[in-house]
């Protein structure tokens, strides 16, 4: 190992020794990657890499479509992911190496001490990143006579990161990318347009015109380009690992050759251009860190630029990566934001998503959808309560009420009234996005202690706010809790010391009526 080389010594680490080393224990790892790879010749590394890659993400696949709905299949389906971010991160360090056709033909025991060291840096570079953060605390690692290290991670209270990582697995297992019935209609009319030349749907034509006066090529051309990889690099055929380019030029013509047949409503102009803007670059990846560690924060990464370039500027298209970039550009576009940071160049480009973002995420909307479900409940409810004047009762309520409130509602035979915040957040991947999520409610202004104030307003005189929603009996007693309905999971739900209850909005009427004891 590399350890000497990077400063931290060879342990064992215990305590607050551990946090400090496992960044350098990442960082070790990774360069002994590196100094293998130097050694082999890594176009046939890459082909095994991305072989494994594609394996694993179709075996994803079927666990998902298979189980859908079941915890053990969302389990194995995670699994397959890790195995193929393994595959990922082998192909990104060997795509920074240099191809002379002087290096020895890696055996099997290279390519498997390969992977036992990618997992190995994919599971410390993300503990280091949750340790910087203060999510998790490392409590000791060590490093075995097998070469790898054996590190034991804890919570660190009162966030609970393990368990928000099993309730994301669970989530997975009914997971849906879209946002309802409109998200649906709008990939119906992308799909016609696409295929018989219709109109793009009307808030689609800001962005197309944005792409084509910053880069010059339109949606259609970037997804015909998309469909024209994920074509040549063998979709359907597992047998196949990908497709090599020997050049730009010959990757250029090969577009031209066949984008007729593909999607003859695109330019192939623009087809050409747009496959230009998905290589990932020798440029970008020397001057950039492993990009599978970042988010949308990054320049170019495998599932916004699923054609690699190598040393010799040959390009490699790896099987399934393209689509996956598609499904990646479709959920992006979908909420107004892009797969990957935008330059300076895309100044047109960035407006027009806001505009999206704008329309399609609005407070105001999800607002609408809560109350809308609240309304199949059959609870008595109140939705889009405006503050009362100071001094004065809210004429809804018949209490003084601060600030605006979400919604409340009664549940009857709990005797409780849940007090309604609605939080439209996606879900945070990256530990410094959660850590932003989790403060975000946890400071003294945050979102818990806003919502505090509102459950103190109506706990003033219970009895008269479940009278003005249609109670009968004006003797119960209620008491008065707070409830945080998100879009997504929230890293504040599993906190230790939180306040008030979250539930997704898709799980609010289960919650509400279990509450009843229904």
């Amino acid at each position: 190992m590399s350890l000497r080389d990077i400063g931290v010594g060879r342990g064992p680490w215990d305590g607050a020794a551990a946090d400090d080393a496992i960044a350098g224990v990442a960082d070790a790892v990774e360069l002994d990657i590196r100094r293998r790879l130097g050694e082999l010749d890594v176009r046939e590394v890459l082909r095994c890499a991305v072989g494994a890659m594609a394996h694993y993400v179709d075996l994803q696949f079927k666990a998902r479509t298979r189980g859908r709905g079941s915890l053990a299949a969302a389990r194995e389906a995670q699994l397959h992911a890790e195995n193929a971010a393994v595959g990922h991160l082998i192909l990104e360090l060997a795509a920074r190496q240099s191809v002379d056709g002087r290096r020895r033909d890696p055996s099997q025991r290279d390519l498997e001490a390969l992977s036992i060291l990618a997992r190995e840096l994919w599971q410390w570079r993300t503990v280091a990143d949750r340790v910087a953060v203060r999510l998790v605390t490392v409590a000791s690692a060590r490093l075995t006579k097998r070469g790898t290290f054996e590190v034991e991670v804890r919570d660190r209270p009162p966030f609970r990161a393990s368990q928000f990582d099993d309730a994301y697995v669970r989530r997975m297992a009914d997971a849906d990318p879209t946002r309802g019935a409109a998200d649906y209609a709008f990939l119906h009319a992308l799909a016609q347009s696409l295929k018989n030349g219709a109109e793009l749907p009307d808030d689609l034509g800001d962005i197309d015109t944005a792409l084509k006066a910053d880069r010059g090529y339109g949606l259609r051309d970037l997804f015909a380009a998309q469909e024209f990889l994920i074509e040549v690099s063998g979709a359907d055929d597992d047998s196949t690992t990908g497709y090599r380019f020997s050049s730009r030029e010959r990757l250029d013509s090969v577009v031209r050759a066949n984008s007729e047949q593909l999607l003859p409503h695109a330019n192939p102009d623009g087809v050409v251009e747009a496959c230009r803007h998905m290589i990932w670059t020798q440029e970008l990846l020397q001057a950039s860190p492993v990009q599978m560690f970042k988010y949308r924060e990054s320049p170019g990464r495998l599932y916004s630029r699923p054609i690699v370039e190598l040393a010799d500027r040959s390009l490699f298209v790896p099987r399934n990566a393209p689509g996956l970039a598609r499904v990646v550009l479709l959920q992006r576009v979908l909420e107004g934001t892009w797969p990957e940071h935008l330059s300076s160049q895309d100044l047109t480009l960035q407006r027009a998503l806001k505009l999206r973002r704008e329309r399609v995420r609005p407070v105001a909307g999800f607002e609408a959808e809560l109350e809308s479900i609240l309304a199949t409940t059959g609870l008595p409810y109140k939705a889009g309560i405006d503050p009362s004047r100071p001094g004065r009762p809210s004429e809804v309520l018949g209490v003084p009420i601060r600030a605006e409130i979400d919604a409340v509602v009664v549940a009857p035979h709990a005797r409780i009234i849940w007090v309604l915040e609605a939080k439209d957040l996606a879900v945070p991947f990256s530990a410094r996005r959660i850590r932003s999520e989790v403060e975000k409610y946890r400071r003294p202004d945050g979102h818990v202690a806003k919502l505090l104030s509102k459950v103190e307003d109506v706990a003033t005189n219970p009895i008269v706010v479940a009278a003005r929603l249609g109670m009968p009996d004006g003797a119960q007693t209620f008491t008065v809790r707070g409830l945080f309905v998100t879009r997504e999971l929230s890293p504040a739900a599993y906190l230790d010391d939180r306040v008030h209850d979250f539930v997704t909005i898709d799980r609010l009427p289960g919650f509400l009526l279990d509450r009843l004891g229904c």
